[in-house]
């Protein structure tokens, strides 16, 4: 679909898609059960054929019960096709509803990547993961792999121009590929709702447990021999040689259960999930890939599928030695468990080192789709423009979590110098979800992803931010030692010759006013001989002096608000100058906490 549509267009075309889901849904319901009719029809039928040809013995009865089964064994094949085209169209609506509920706020079914927190000191500051969180809003990833790299997208992301330019080409081919990507999903949330699915895991090492000649000369030669004394019993009537061969052939295989338990444990689970990935790969190679990036990861899929096909149907024949009358007539007829477990060693002496780079590429693959997904759903978000200066400069710059009736955007213009920004304001007037909006911009810049502005330029650096603190337990440290720690990790970055940006909300916030001034204003002379962009929020308007005395390296900013008519009202625009109004008395007095 055109990449040109608007929001509202984008709303409305989920909304078509949805409708023909729900059509497709009930017709699929109706086959359903129309052919459990028509199965019931054709069993009784074949029973009354059946029934007649014993009781009379006329052949008319005996072809009649013939058709009769072929019939019954075509309707539960078609039966069965129903039900898993419903499957399919029933996990569809609930992507496209799914769609819809997520660009309007009202959340996303996927993982909300609350697991990836602790690796980023400042995650919760830019509410990166957890409910209703970056990742949240953008994940479409089901595999732990995919969810893997869409976080470290978030957490390190790409800092080379020609690395992001090959992620913006990926992102955008894909993004006007939605068929494909729902597809994609589809296979995924279906394999994943499978009762005790396993994920395929990778490993660095592997020990052979069926590697001596022995297995193999016993995986045909036991076999061989009771086959022929099979026919011997056939052929002569005598049994004793049969019995002691297939018996000889079960007991060993007891013999190596515990051996082909560590195999099973390796398999167990897996089929379902293994399907998906090569269904997934297998779907890509399919599509008339044109960017860089989709052309690398068709290359590693051409050489996946067959392999992962073949891998998914060893771990179905691991979960069927659970069935005892395979196992048994199996192994005393065929060497089953032998045979199972070369063919399983075989296969991971050809791509067991394989086997990792080929789930990366699916969860790559899932890392791409969400990150697609998300620039399909808000067409009127921009790709941001790669710059070799050190600056954000941006149009109409907004939080992509905010939703678009609620959302004030603003202007951006920070570079070297000024390359610290002082932002002053009142309580909840904006200050720190501006911070929260810079953060999280240069983030999806960085990923590859759309940012939502009008227009983006920047310069990739490392995000440092400090804007929410918690005591920590764990280390027993107070709140205003976890501040400092970070405040330290901070500065070292951001005195690094790569530049950064810092995001620091109202630093040393647990001690007293004065001692409290000098701190943050000794902390932010730390910064000037930094090659880093800082924005600092402060309630502290006497640290704004700054900018007269710090030879054009800092610059003051401000939100306002403005109390109307007994109401308190907000702007949330950001605008040079240091800000004159106060609301925290009024506040107080407006909730009867203290007198007027």
């Amino acid at each position: 679909m055109s990449h040109n549509r608007s929001q509202a267009e984008m709303l409305l075309w989920y909304q078509e898609q949805i409708a023909a889901q729900t059509t497709m849904l009930h017709r699929l319901n109706r086959g359903i059960s129309l052919f459990s009719w028509l199965r019931l029809t054709a069993f009784v039928l074949l029973l009354a054929f059946v029934t007649l040809f014993a009781l009379y013995a006329i052949h008319v009865f005996l072809f009649l019960s013939a058709l009769a089964l072929i019939a019954l064994i075509v309707l539960i094949v078609r039966h069965q096709q129903l039900y898993r085209r419903r499957d399919a169209a029933s996990t569809l609506l609930q992507i496209q509803q799914n769609e819809v509920d997520s660009i309007h706020g009202r959340g996303n079914f996927y993982a909300d990547g609350q697991a990836f927190a602790q690796r980023l000191p400042f995650a919760d500051d830019l509410d990166l993961f957890g409910k209703h969180s970056l990742f949240h809003h953008l994940n479409r990833a089901t595999t732990s792999f995919g969810q893997e790299l869409l976080a470290e997208a978030l957490i390190a992301g790409a800092k080379e121009k020609e690395r992001i330019l090959l992620l913006q080409a990926a992102i955008d081919e894909l993004s006007g590929d939605m068929a494909f990507n729902q597809e994609i999903q589809r296979r995924f949330v279906q394999a994943y709702a499978e009762k005790d699915l396993q994920e395929p895991r990778s490993a660095k090492e592997f020990v052979k447990l069926f590697a001596q000649k022995t297995y193999k000369t016993a995986a045909w030669l036991l076999p061989a021999v009771t086959w022929m004394a099979l026919l011997v019993f056939v052929f002569t009537g005598i049994s004793a040689l049969f019995v002691v061969l297939s018996t000889f052939s079960l007991l060993a295989a007891f013999a190596q259960n515990r051996k082909m338990m560590l195999l099973a444990e390796e398999t167990a689970g897996i089929g379902h999930s293994i399907k998906a990935y090569s269904e997934a790969l297998s779907l890509l190679t399919k599509r008339k890939n044109e960017s860089v990036v989709l052309l690398e990861m068709q290359g590693q899929a051409n050489e996946a599928i067959d392999a992962l096909r073949e891998l998914g149907r060893i771990a179905e024949w691991f979960d069927r030695r659970a069935n005892v009358f395979l196992y048994v007539a199996g192994n005393a007829l065929f060497a089953y468990d032998l045979q199972l477990a070369l063919r399983y060693e075989n296969w991971k002496s050809r791509h067991f080192f394989r086997m990792e780079e080929w789930l990366m590429t699916t969860g790559r693959l899932e890392m791409l789709i969400s990150l697609a997904v998300f620039k399909h759903n808000y067409p009127d978000f921009c790709t941001p423009t790669v710059t070799e200066a050190v600056q954000i400069h941006a149009g109409n710059l907004g939080h992509p979590l905010i939703q678009a009736e609620k959302r004030i955007n603003n202007d951006v213009q920070i570079q070297i110098d000024p390359r610290i920004v002082l932002v002053t304001g009142s309580n909840m007037s904006g200050k720190s979800t501006w911070l929260r909006t810079l953060g999280l911009n240069v983030i999806l810049a960085q990923a590859g992803a759309v940012v939502c502005a009008d227009s983006f330029c920047w310069k990739p650096m490392p995000v440092h931010s400090s804007l929410r603190q918690t005591d920590s337990l764990h280390e027993n440290t107070s709140l205003f030692m976890q501040e400092l720690k970070q405040l330290k990790s901070i500065l070292e970055a951001a005195l690094q010759p790569q530049p950064c940006l810092v995001l620091l909300d109202e630093v040393l916030r647990g001690t007293n006013s004065e001692d409290k001034f000098s701190g943050s204003e000794a902390l932010i002379k730390r910064f000037y001989t930094c090659n880093s962009l800082v924005v600092m929020a402060t309630h502290d308007l006497k640290l704004s002096a700054l900018e007269q005395s710090a030879g054009g390296k800092v610059t003051n900013q401000c939100f306002e608000s403005q109390i109307t008519g007994g109401q308190l009202i907000f702007d949330y625009k950001i605008r040079p100058g240091v800000a004159v109004n106060r609301n925290a008395t009024w506040l107080m007095q407006h909730m009867g906490i203290i007198s007027e």
